[in-house]
């Protein structure tokens, strides 16, 4: 039998003429892609695909252009693709009525090339904004209601935003769990050690508190392969790894801690020695680490919680959005219809708007970045400042941010760069290679951690020596974190 497993789409069926132009396009672009194919690819799920596919739902603009750019080899057509999907995407948020376009957005695009050497090194601004620049602008579906402006936050000082009273939205949850026994990590500590370990999460032991354990000194940890085992490096070779718990799929770490996604579909802090992992809920579709909070997008991607900080417990503090980032400067999230990017204020429901679409973002310890949508210009966001956004480097496919600065992918995938002298300077502003690039990049305070595109080898790499040392692998991923007191050691790493 021929032809691929799946039912027929079927005809768009969306609420207007402009949603259905969208779903059309959609379905060209996805020709060939079950739902289910869609979903592995883009971790988004399979009944969101059908909706989006038949014009029910609007799909994130974001999340367009990711198909575009991955669907699409040749560079004209691409550029032909990303305006086209630009108009009917915007065409359908309006609908079939014209209303008045809002006041303008302080924006992360800017020019689409670097200043010329010759030239004053004089930072290059984004667009300036028409009058009216400093009203609110309109709430994106990130904000479970109201919304407060880039502008007036900076100008408000000690002055809280006022409460939001309209309701938050309920979440859904997606599950996940975690670690289990890895039989075998090659590179990453001898068998020996590895039997004498303690097993797998579940439970804390009697008479234990199931506290999180904050993270201290250089914390570097990876999964085996398979998902057979978690695993902490102790900062001195590649033999140096000591198991902490069981089967897993995903890591994430912070000033609050080390959590793990499982094969049960739950979510795991983990207590502070082997085999103490504790379960916190279900990880959602997305998950952050800033400071000492856990933040979670829900399953269905309808809202954003915080973790209450102990058993099961969360709250919401906003509504629908794409994706999560967090790092010192705070928690960042994207807007699932335009892909405008907005900051969480602290309180629920209290957000502020950072600026437009993206291709990528990142956070250093104390700068946001955002990637244009053309993939051809980075540039910084300077809180507080006018304009908000300023010239940073230039073409990148992917940007990596933490303590020891900004790194990328250059625009072939295969090269790891990092940004020289990042300042509000543009002069001696660039990209330098640093080595081949891998299927995973996490910054640390001083070094920067590869896992190898084979993912057979973890690589960490030192601004101090520019050298290249392996320190483990293989493994299935990994996560690094880093204390602010501790110059040698990683940071955050959101796989």
């Amino acid at each position: 039998m021929s032809g691929r497993v799946g039912r027929p789409q079927g005809k768009p069926r969306g609420s207007t003429e402009q949603a259905n132009a969208l779903a059309e396009f959609l379905l060209t672009l996805t020709s060939g892609m079950t739902v289910r194919e869609l979903a592995g690819r883009y971790h988004v799920g399979k009944t969101l695909w059908g909706e989006y596919r038949s014009g029910q739902k609007i799909i994130p603009l974001e999340l367009l252009r990711r198909l575009i750019q991955d669907r699409t080899p040749d560079e004209r057509t691409r550029q032909v693709r990303m305006e086209t999907a630009a108009r009917l995407h915007q065409a359908a948020l309006e609908g079939p009525l014209q209303t008045p376009a809002p006041a303008a957005s302080p924006s992360i695009t800017g020019p689409s090339t670097a200043p010329e050497p010759a030239k004053a090194p004089e930072p290059i601004k984004a667009p300036e904004h028409p009058p009216g620049l400093d009203s609110a602008p309109t709430a994106g579906p990130i904000l479970a209601a109201g919304v407060v402006s880039a502008g007036k936050a900076a100008s408000a000082g000690s002055q809280r935003a006022r409460p939001l009273t309209r309701n938050l939205l309920s979440s859904g949850g997606a599950g996940i769990v975690v670690l289990a026994v890895l039989l075998l990590l090659l590179g990453l500590g001898p068998a020996s050690s590895m039997d004498s370990a303690a097993s797998a999460p579940g439970t804390p032991e009697v008479g234990d508190a199931p506290t999180v354990a904050p993270l201290t000194g250089t914390s570097v940890f990876a999964i085996g392969p398979d998902g057979r085992g978690v695993f902490q490096w102790d900062g001195d070779d590649a033999t140096r790894w000591t198991r902490i718990g069981a089967a897993a799929k995903q890591l994430w770490s912070g000033p609050a801690g080390l959590f793990a996604t499982g094969m049960d579909n739950l979510l795991y802090a983990y207590g502070g020695r082997p085999g103490f992992w504790f379960p916190i809920g279900e990880p959602g579709g997305d998950l952050a680490v800033s400071g000492t909070h856990v933040y979670r997008l829900a399953a269905d991607r309808q809202a954003v919680h915080i973790w209450d900080g102990h058993g099961t417990s969360w709250t919401q503090i906003g509504g629908p959005a794409a994706r999560l980032y967090g790092g010192e400067p705070g928690l960042f999230a994207t807007d699932p219809n335009d892909g405008r990017i907005f900051t969480y204020l602290g309180r629920p429901g209290q957000w502020g708007f950072v600026g437009t679409a993206g291709a990528s973002f990142a956070l250093t310890d104390r700068h946001l970045y955002g990637l244009t949508p053309e993939r051809t210009t980075v540039n910084r966001r300077l809180a507080g400042a006018r304009p908000l956004w300023v010239y940073a480097a230039g073409p990148a496919d992917d940007l990596y941010g933490g303590a020891a600065g900004l790194f990328s992918t250059d625009p072939s995938r295969e090269r790891l760069r990092v940004l020289t002298e990042p300042g509000t300077d543009a002069k001696n502003q660039n990209w330098q290679d640093i080595g081949p690039a891998g299927a995973e990049v996490r910054v640390g305070r001083q070094e920067v951690y590869v896992l190898s595109k084979d993912r057979s080898q973890i690589l960490r790499w030192s601004r101090d020596t520019s050298a290249w040392r392996r320190i483990g692998g293989p493994a299935r991923t990994m996560t690094v974190w880093a204390a602010q007191d501790d110059p040698g050691a990683g940071r955050t790493g959101n796989p």
